[in-house]
């Protein structure tokens, strides 16, 4: 495929490479011809010098005839009429990546479909709900986050506490928009019906609306109830992000900020959040705050190497889960290689998020689980679909599959069983990954 991306930052440059190595054809715009540079030196990518929100640029790197435009300069602005005008010059696909998250949420303002942009796209966002998501729930094994937060699915262990050992799902009352969705026992991976019956022991794939999910774990995993400490490390939008998705919940967090001004801000906006003035990778100010006592430590600067030695610091000295974010993908087997616990990295998110835009194939793998046997699939519902129009409680898919979550419009929910796919909608579908074809002439996806 044919593909223009605008702007050669961390996101832009990261993207071209996974795309050349995955052998499509890119072409790289930028302002700045040193920054092309080492673009041109390391990958086989073709290069323009020159803005991309000019017509005459875009139509000299080719978007006319391109299958996809990637907007992903420093300039949430910029990469939105950048790919309203690809759009409208010719391509495809376009894809704008954007910093603030209100340009990317269309249940606000739909900035996607005034502007005719197929996907708008906030790595950072999407990082810090799954960070969010790891403190809130450290024993998961697996988490998944889908629709921006929306539906959220964890793969853990049966703990010998729960009230759901030995009895039958027939018996056990879920928060409606929550399903138990698999069930590893012994290597094997089964789709329960009302007759399976819950093992200590065993692992389940629980899914849910993200309102439901805490109260629909707590049945099958019994949750010590203590207050847990967290600590974080830069005044960020990451930081400010995953301080919001933690509102509510069991935690007391304290937010340590470099810059009076900002540090001031924070502590009016987020007032369940305690801000402080200060630099925690200074060894003094570690051990007068006593941080070494917290349970997780985040660090979300936007600088690399602090982050890694703020995360090394807090684990010496003794805290229990470190996670850090950087930007640079590189470091991401480094960091797990000195001992921290979890590195995250929002471009090689967006790379992800990128390469999702390009994927055409009707069944699309969107996770697995059981080292492979089980995948959830997203699939478009056709117009010959055998469950278009009835209630779920009435359709008998075969035993190795299960809806897990129903797409219509910009709202994705956990269907109950009297609930109805319609024609149009996207389905999240949980199954044995041998069997995927079987999906196609079910949803009359062809």
């Amino acid at each position: 495929m044919r593909i223009v991306i605008c702007g050669a930052g961390e996101v832009g440059s990261h993207a071209a490479e996974v795309l050349v190595r995955a052998d499509h054809a890119v072409t790289i715009i930028d302002l700045d011809a040193e920054r092309l540079r080492p673009i041109e030196d390391s990958i086989d990518a073709r290069t323009v010098v020159g803005n991309c929100a000019r017509a005459d640029i875009l139509l000299e790197a080719g978007v006319a005839g391109c299958d996809l435009l990637v907007a992903a300069t420093d300039c949430d602005e910029v990469n939105l009429l950048t790919s309203a005008l690809g759009k409208r010059i010719g391509a495809t696909k376009t894809v704008a990546r954007v910093h603030e998250f209100d340009f990317a949420d269309r249940r606000g303002f739909d900035y996607g479909d005034v502007l005719e942009i197929d996907h708008l796209i906030c790595p950072e966002f999407s990082t810090s709900i799954a960070i969010a998501q790891n403190i809130r729930n450290p024993a998961a094994l697996a988490v998944e986050i889908f629709a921006r937060g929306q539906v959220e699915m964890q793969q853990f262990e049966i703990t010998g506490g729960s009230s759901a050992v030995g009895r039958p799902l027939s018996e056990i009352t879920m928060p409606r928009g929550a399903r138990l969705a698999g069930i590893l026992r012994d290597g094997e991976v089964s789709i329960p019906d009302s007759s399976s019956v819950i093992n200590e022991g065993d692992e389940v794939v629980l899914v849910a609306d993200a309102p439901s999910y805490d109260a629909a774990r707590k049945i099958f995993h019994e949750e010590k109830k203590v207050r847990r400490s967290i600590v974080v490390l830069g005044g960020t939008r990451m930081a400010e992000w995953v301080c919001r998705t933690l509102r509510g919940k069991p935690f007391a967090i304290r937010l340590f900020e470099r810059d009076r001004e900002v540090a001031e801000r924070l502590a009016a906006e987020l007032d369940w959040v305690t801000v402080l003035h200060g630099d925690v990778t200074d060894p003094a100010m570690f051990a007068e705050e006593r941080i070494a006592e917290a349970d997780h430590f985040v660090a979300l600067l936007e600088d690399d190497e602090v982050n890694i030695i703020g995360g090394v610091l807090a684990k010496l000295r003794g805290v229990d889960t470190v996670t850090v974010v950087v930007q640079r993908s590189a470091y991401l087997d480094s960091v797990y290689s000195i001992g921290l616990d979890r590195a995250y990295s929002p471009r090689t998110v967006a790379a992800k998020q990128i390469e999702e835009a390009l994927d055409v194939d009707v069944v699309r793998t969107v996770s697995s689980l059981a080292d492979g046997g089980v995948s959830v699939f997203r699939v478009g519902v056709g117009a010959a679909c055998e469950l278009a129009g009835k209630r779920l409680r009435t359709v008998k898919l075969t035993p190795d599959w299960s809806v897990l979550a129903v797409q219509r419009g910009e709202k994705t929910w956990v269907p109950h069983a009297d609930d109805e796919v319609l024609v149009g909608d996207e389905v999240l579908v949980l199954g044995r990954t041998e069997h995927r074809d079987r999906l196609v002439e079910i949803f009359d996806a062809g």
